[in-house]
């Protein structure tokens, strides 16, 4: 069981990483954002959709994967309805509407992968920072489903399988739109105890 100076030690870094997604958001946008994390968690796998709260719906997932002397990976969980919502910001109204056959046309996914890039970005140059190590990151794959089945995809792109995640719950509001998003950590298994042991 984690220490509760290993979860102040987590909420830090995720308030760090959200101040630096937010600046390469606003660059991106050209307007005002915000983004807060609200909430940390240890989490089992199986147990990611009732701690994030969603159950039944698809949503929008973009995994990264990161190497170095601490790899894993970072999955980005969206709405369907944010991830349009942000997709239009990016785009400023220049995309066309999704068809009812799509969640999202290519310009759309286009937009939400390089978002979830910067979010990930954030989040790994700033853990890169604290633990004084270098990690390299892949691009980030796309995937729309259900929650456990996005997670399960996730899980065997990775080099091994953990059973817990790191998850913070995040909100976003850029101009008049209030986002939610959920962002998860994946350490790798064997790495996990190193990762406590430097935030204690």
């Amino acid at each position: 069981m984690i220490g509760m100076n290993t979860l102040k030690g987590l909420k830090r870094l995720g308030d760090q990483s959200a101040e630096r997604a937010v600046q390469s958001l606003a660059e991106m946008t050209g307007t005002e954002v915000v983004m807060e994390v609200s909430a940390v968690n240890m989490t089992e796998i199986e147990q990611i959709p009732a701690t994030i709260g969603i159950t039944d719906d698809a949503m929008i997932g973009l995994f990264v994967r990161f190497t170095g002397e601490l790899p894993g990976a970072v999955l980005t969980l969206l709405s369907i309805p944010s991830a349009r919502n942000l997709a239009d910001i990016v785009l400023a109204g220049m995309g066309d509407t999704p068809t009812e056959d799509e969640v999202l046309t290519e310009m759309q996914q286009s937009a939400v992968e390089e978002i979830g890039n910067i979010i990930t970005s954030a989040f790994i140059d700033v853990w890169a920072d604290e633990f004084g190590m270098g990690l390299d990151q892949t691009p980030p794959a796309y995937v729309c489903d259900y929650v456990p089945s996005i997670i399960d995809a996730s899980l065997a792109r990775a080099s091994e399988k953990g059973d817990f995640a790191v998850v913070f719950n995040s909100a976003i509001r850029v101009t008049d739109q209030d986002i939610d998003c959920h962002i998860l950590v994946l350490p790798d298994p064997d790495k996990m105890q190193l990762m406590f042991d430097n935030l204690e």
